[in-house]
C-alpha cells in the first residue's frame, strides 16, 4: 500500500502549477495534514494547445481518478491493478473527446430538434386549453422553462463549435447536454398540460366601500333584474359627472363577487369582466384589459387579439363591464362575440346619446340623491367630531350640503375637505364661495370637482354647444329656463343663424336638438315642467361659470346677480351681465362704463323701472338686450348709439312705443314685441332695419303693422294679431313675410265660415308652410270653422302648426271637415285649448291626431262629451275603421285637464291612452265615467286630479277604482279660495 504523505502532496501541488489545474491544501484532518481537492476549473485546457497541455492534460487524467479519494482523508490505501484500470478507462474517456466533435454535435442537434418539437406540441396543447378558460400546470411551464434553457445552451455549443474551440471541450459540453436533452424528452409526456381557472369569472374590483342608500341598493336591484332577463343584452347606465355611475357598476361587481362565493350565483356567468374606457380610449388597449382579465395571449395585431377574445367566450356565459365609455364602442372589433342571453354588456357613460349608439336596451339614468341620503352621505365625510365642534355647525352644514344638490361627488370632495374645519367662520366661508359658484376656491378641493365635471364640457360637439352651454348659467340658480327664452337667447348671441335657415321654425328646430344634446350629455336637466323648461344642476353651473372665468382667471367675465346687490368698479370688465330675477330698479347701480359688455338680461326683474340717461353711452358693445318682464315704461333714445345690437326683447313690459332712434340700429336682427297690449311703431322705422329677420308682436296689438311691407329684407318669423278677414288677406300675399305666430282678435261680420285653408288666409304660402301658433278669440259671431280642401297633398297641411287655441268664440257650434282628415292636416299639433265656447258640441275631431300632447277644454258650457262615438265628425263622411281603432285613439297625449264643463256627463267612450301621464278633473259634477280604467295604472298614468265628492261618484268596478286609487291626488278649495293638493293611498 501506498501512503499518501505530505511530501507527495507538495509534489502533487507543484503538478498544480506546472498544469494550470487548481488544487488546494484543505487542513481538515485531525492532524492538520494537507489534502488535495481538484476544483471543477479542469476546463483551462481549451486555451491554444501546447507540450505543456498535454501535460496539464495527463494531470488532470490523474487528478479525476482520485479526486474524491483524495478529499476523503490523508492515508489513502488502493489496489494497483485497480488504479491502473481506472487510469486507462479514464485516459480513454477523455482521449476520446480529442476526436471530431461533428458527429456529437449533429446527435446532439437531431435531439434538439425532437425535443423542438415536442415542445410546440405542448405549447398548442396550452394555447389550446387557454381558449377554453384554462390555465398551465406548473410542472408544465417548468418543463418548457429548462427546454428553453437548454436550447440556449446548445446555441452556444453550436457556436463555439464553428468558432473553432478545442474538441475536447465541445466534445464534453455536447455529451452533457445530450443526457440533459433525453431526459426533457423523457419527461415530456404530460397527459394534462392545463387545469380548468376557477370560475373566479368574478374578480373583485378595488374600490372604496359603496354609500349605504336606498337609491343606490334600489339601482343596483333593478341592475340584478336586468341581468335575469334574457330579453336584455346591452344595458346602459347613464348620468352626470359624479353622480356614482361608477361606484354602482363597482357594487354591481362586488354583488356579483359575493354571491358568487357563497354559492348563490355561481352559475350566473362563466366570468364577469371588468374594463375602463375613458375618454381617450384605444381599442388595442381594451383588448389587452380584457385579454389579461381572462388570462389569454397578447397579440401586436387588433384583428388576432379579437379572434383571441371571441374564441374563448363564444360559448361562455359572460358579463363584460364596461366604465366610462365616452364614444361607442364596436363589440365585434374588440372581439365580442355575438350576444346570447347569457351573454351581457353593461357600461356606464355621461352621455346619453352613447346609450343610442351602443343601442342598449334596458337603459337606466342615475339620479342625484335626495335631500336627506345625501345629508345622511355628507355628514358620513365630515365626521361626527367636526359637526360637534361647535352648536351652529350642523346647521350650517346642512346649508353647505344642499349647495351639493345630492351630488355624490360634491358631498364627497366637500365634506372630505370640511372635516377638518371646526369654527362657524370656515363653515360661512365655504357657504360664501358655494353661493358664489366658486367651490375650487375651498381649501382642501384642489382640482376633485369642477376639472373632473369639465370632462363633460369638453366632450361636447362644437364650440357652438359649448358657448351655449356657458349662456344657461346667466340664469340664477335652481332656475327653471323656458326652452323658447334659451333658444331666442342663443339666436341672439348668434350660436343658432336664423338666416342660415329657410324659416324661424328650422332655426327653433336646431335649437332644440342643441338643449337635447346638452341634456343627453346630462349639462341640463328637465325643469319644474319638464316638456318646456330646463334647468342646470347647482354644480354643473358653478362648472359653467368657471369656465366661462376662464378657469378662475377672469372672475368677473360673466357676472350674475340675483338679489339685490352693490357693484363693484372692478365688474366694468363683464362681457355678460345678468339681472334675471334680481331686485335691481335701474341702471343706476350697475358700473357706470362697461366698455366690454356685449351681454344685459334684465328679464324677470319686476322691480326693474328704467335704465338711466347715459348708460348705453358706457356700453358701445352691447348686443344683446332682454328687458322682458320687467316693469320699465319706455326705452331711452340713447339706445340709438347701441350700433352693435343684435337682439332686443321688450315683450311683457308697460312700453308703448319704439323710439324713432331705433333706426339706427343696422345690425338688428330679432325685435320682440310680444303682451304688449299695443305697441306703436314710427313710420319709415322698419325699411331701415335692414338686417331684420324676426319681429314678434304675438298678443300685441300694432295699428300700423302695415309698415311691414316696406320692409326691405326677407322676415323669416312674423307674429302679428289681425282683427279683421281684409287684414288676413293682406298678409297672406306679402311675398317676403314667413307668418309664425298668428292671432285673430275681435273680428265681426262673419257671414260664411272662416275658410283656414283658403289660399287667401291661412293656405297662402307664406302662412301655411310656417305657422307655427295661431289664437282664434273674441270672435263674437263666429260660428263655423272651415277645414275645406280640394287640392290634397302639403295644399291640405299646416305641416309646422304646434299650438291652437279657440277662446272666446260664443257662438261657434261646428268645426267642419271636408277633403282632408285631421291628421293630416295638423299631423304636428302638439298643444290644444279650447275655451268659452259654450255651443260646440264635442271635439271628436281630435282623437287621432299623431302629435297631441296636451288637451285644455274649459268653460264650454253645452258640451256634454268630448267624443261623440256614435258620429264621429270632422272625417269627410269617411269611415276611419271605426273610432276605437286599437293604438290610434290619443296616441300622444300626456296631459287632459277638463276643467268647468257643467254639461259634461261623459268622456265619450274608453280608449287607450297609451302615453297619458296626468288628468285634471275639475268642477265636472255630471261626469260620471273614467275614460279608462285599471289598465292605465300599469301604464304611463301617474296623477288623476279631481276632488273627493267627484271621485267618489264615480261609476267605476272595484278594481278599477282599487288600481288607479294610488294615482289620486286630491283638490280641495280652501277658506280663501286657494287650492288644496294632497296624495291619497
Amino acid at each position: 500500500m501506498i501512503e499518501l504523505t505530505p511530501s507527495l502532496a507538495g509534489q502533487l501541488h507543484f503538478l498544480y502549477h506546472k498544469t494550470l489545474v487548481k488544487v488546494e491544501l484543505v487542513d481538515s484532518t485531525p492532524n492538520h495534514l494537507p489534502v488535495l481537492s481538484a476544483s471543477s476549473a479542469i476546463y483551462s485546457l481549451s486555451s491554444s494547445f501546447s507540450l505543456t497541455k498535454v501535460s496539464s492534460f495527463l494531470a488532470v487524467v490523474l487528478l479525476s481518478s482520485y479526486q474524491a479519494s483524495l478529499a476523503m482523508c490523508v492515508n489513502v490505501q488502493f489496489d494497483p491493478l485497480k488504479f491502473l484500470t481506472d487510469i486507462w478507462t479514464g485516459l480513454s474517456r477523455q482521449m476520446g473527446y480529442l476526436r471530431d466533435p461533428k458527429p456529437r454535435i449533429t446527435q446532439l442537434t437531431e435531439a434538439m430538434r425532437h425535443l423542438g418539437c415536442k415542445a410546440e406540441d405542448i405549447k398548442n396543447r396550452i394555447l389550446s386549453a387557454e381558449r377554453q378558460g384554462e390555465a398551465p400546470l406548473h410542472v408544465v411551464q417548468d418543463w418548457l422553462k429548462k427546454v428553453a434553457a437548454i436550447n440556449e445552451k446548445v446555441s452556444k455549443i453550436q457556436t463555439d463549435h464553428e468558432n473553432g474551440t478545442f474538441r475536447w471541450c465541445i466534445n464534453h459540453r455536447a455529451e452533457q447536454s445530450l443526457a440533459e436533452v433525453s431526459a426533457l424528452v423523457r419527461n415530456s409526456e404530460f397527459r394534462i398540460v392545463a387545469t380548468r381557472l376557477l370560475p373566479n369569472g368574478v374578480q373583485e374590483v378595488p374600490a372604496e366601500p359603496p354609500p349605504a342608500n336606498r337609491t343606490m341598493v334600489s339601482y343596483l336591484s333593478k341592475l340584478l333584474d336586468f341581468l335575469q332577463d334574457d330579453g336584455s343584452r346591452i344595458i346602459g347606465i347613464w348620468g352626470m359627472g359624479g353622480v356614482g355611475k361608477t361606484t354602482l357598476l363597482q357594487s354591481l361587481n362586488a354583488e356579483l363577487h359575493s354571491s358568487s362565493e357563497a354559492g348563490k350565483t355561481a352559475q350566473m356567468f362563466d366570468h364577469v369582466i371588468w374594463a375602463v374606457a375613458s375618454k381617450d380610449y384605444k381599442l388595442e388597449k381594451l383588448q389587452h384589459d380584457i385579454s389579461n382579465w381572462l388570462h389569454l395571449t397578447l397579440h401586436e395585431d387588433r384583428t388576432q387579439q379579437a379572434m383571441e377574445i371571441r374564441d374563448f367566450l363564444k360559448n361562455k356565459s359572460f358579463l363584460l363591464l364596461l366604465d366610462d365609455l365616452w364614444q361607442r364602442v364596436e363589440l365585434a372589433d374588440l372581439g365580442i362575440p355575438q350576444l346570447t342571453k347569457k351573454q351581457k354588456v353593461v357600461f356606464t357613460t355621461r352621455h346619453d346619446g352613447v346609450c343610442g349608439q351602443m343601442q342598449a336596451r334596458p337603459k337606466m339614468k342615475v339620479e342625484c340623491l335626495n335631500e336627506e341620503e345625501a345629508w345622511r352621505l355628507f355628514q358620513d365625510k365630515v365626521g361626527e367630531e367636526t359637526l360637534q365642534a361647535h352648536a351652529i355647525i350642523p346647521q350650517l352644514a346642512r346649508v353647505v350640503a344642499k349647495e351639493c344638490d345630492g351630488l355624490p361627488l360634491a358631498l364627497v370632495v366637500i365634506g372630505s375637505a370640511m372635516s377638518t374645519k371646526k369654527t362657524p367662520r370656515e363653515w360661512r366661508n365655504a357657504i360664501t364661495l358655494l353661493k358664489k359658484s366658486r367651490p375650487h376656491e375651498i381649501q382642501g378641493i384642489d382640482d376633485e370637482i369642477l376639472p373632473k365635471l369639465k370632462f363633460s364640457y369638453d366632450n361636447l360637439a362644437d364650440n357652438i354647444i359649448q358657448e351655449c352651454f356657458l349662456l344657461c348659467s346667466l340664469w340664477p340658480e335652481d332656475h327653471s329656463i323656458s326652452k323658447t327664452d334659451l333658444i331666442e337667447c342663443w339666436m341672439g348671441h348668434g350660436l343658432v343663424k336664423e338666416q342660415k335657415f329657410d324659416n324661424i321654425n328650422e332655426a327653433y328646430d336646431n335649437g332644440y336638438d342643441l338643449i337635447g344634446g346638452l341634456q343627453a350629455a346630462c349639462l341640463l336637466e328637465p325643469g319644474n315642467n319638464k316638456d318646456r323648461e330646463v334647468k342646470m344642476h347647482d354644480v354643473v353651473r358653478d362648472l359653467a361659470l368657471w369656465i366661462a372665468s376662464d378657469c378662475g382667471k377672469r372672475l368677473n367675465r360673466f357676472i350674475v346677480i340675483s338679489g339685490v346687490t352693490a357693484f363693484e368698479d372692478s365688474q366694468g370688465d363683464a362681457e355678460r351681465m345678468s339681472l334675471v330675477g334680481s331686485g335691481v330698479s335701474d341702471t343706476s347701480s350697475l358700473p357706470s362704463n362697461c366698455l366690454k359688455l356685449e351681454t344685459l338680461m334684465v328679464q324677470r326683474s319686476i322691480s326693474f323701472t328704467s335704465i338711466m340717461k347715459g348708460f348705453f353711452q358706457g356700453t358701445p358693445a352691447l348686443a344683446y338686450l332682454d328687458l322682458s318682464y320687467t316693469a320699465i315704461n319706455e326705452l331711452p333714445q340713447e339706445i340709438g348709439l347701441l350700433g352693435n345690437l343684435r337682439y332686443l326683447n321688450i315683450s311683457h313690459t308697460s312700453i308703448p312705443s319704439l323710439p324713432v332712434q331705433l333706426s339706427n340700429l343696422r345690425e338688428l336682427r330679432f325685435l320682440l314685441l310680444r303682451d304688449l297690449e299695443s305697441i306703436f311703431i314710427p313710420n319709415g322705422l322698419l325699411e331701415k332695419l335692414v338686417m331684420l329677420s324676426v319681429i314678434d308682436m304675438t298678443d300685441t296689438w300694432c295699428g300700423n303693422w302695415k309698415e311691414l311691407l316696406r320692409l326691405p329684407g326677407r322676415l323669416k318669423g312674423l307674429g302679428i294679431v289681425l282683427e279683421s278677414i281684409e287684414d288676413l288677406r293682406q298678409l297672406a300675399q306679402l311675398p317676403n313675410v314667413l307668418t309664425w305666430r298668428l292671432g285673430l282678435r275681435k273680428m265681426v261680420g262673419f257671414n260664411e265660415p272662416l275658410q283656414l285653408l283658403s289660399p287667401l288666409q291661412l293656405g297662402s304660402r307664406s302662412i301655411r308652410f310656417s305657422i307655427q301658433m295661431l289664437k282664434i278669440e273674441f270672435c263674437e259671431s263666429l260660428e263655423v270653422v272651415s277645414m275645406v280642401c280640394d287640392g290634397g297633398g302639403d295644399k291640405c297641411s299646416l305641416s309646422r302648426l304646434e299650438e291652437v287655441e279657440l277662446r272666446s268664440l260664443p257662438e261657434l257650434k261646428e268645426i267642419v271637415w271636408r277633403g282632408v282628415r285631421p291628421a293630416e292636416m295638423l299631423p304636428s299639433l302638439t298643444v290644444l285649448t279650447i275655451s268659452g265656447c259654450h255651443n260646440l258640441p264635442n271635439l271628436s275631431w281630435v282623437i287621432r291626431l299623431p302629435s297631441l300632447e296636451d288637451l285644455t277644454v274649459y268653460r264650454c258650457s253645452e258640451m256634454e262629451q268630448i267624443v261623440d262615438v256614435d258620429n264621429e265628425i270632422g272625417l269627410g263622411g269617411e269611415e276611419e275603421n271605426g273610432v276605437g281603432a286599437a293604438g290610434w285613439e290619443f296616441p300622444s297625449l300626456r296631459r287632459l285637464c277638463l276643467r268647468d264643463l257643467r254639461s259634461l256627463r261623459v268622456f265619450g267612450g274608453s280608449f287607450a291612452f297609451p302615453s297619458l301621464e296626468v288628468m285634471h278633473v275639475m268642477d265636472c259634477p255630471e261626469m260620471k265615467a273614467l275614460p279608462f280604467g285599471k289598465e292605465m295604472a300599469v301604464r304611463k298614468l301617474k296623477e288623476i286630479w279631481g276632488d273627493s265628492q267627484w271621485w267618489e261618484k264615480l261609476d267605476m268596478k272595484d278594481d278599477d277604482r282599487a288600481a288607479l286609487q294610488p294615482c289620486l291626488k286630491m283638490q280641495l278649495l280652501g277658506g280663501g279660495g286657494f287650492t288644496v293638493t294632497s296624495t291619497i293611498q
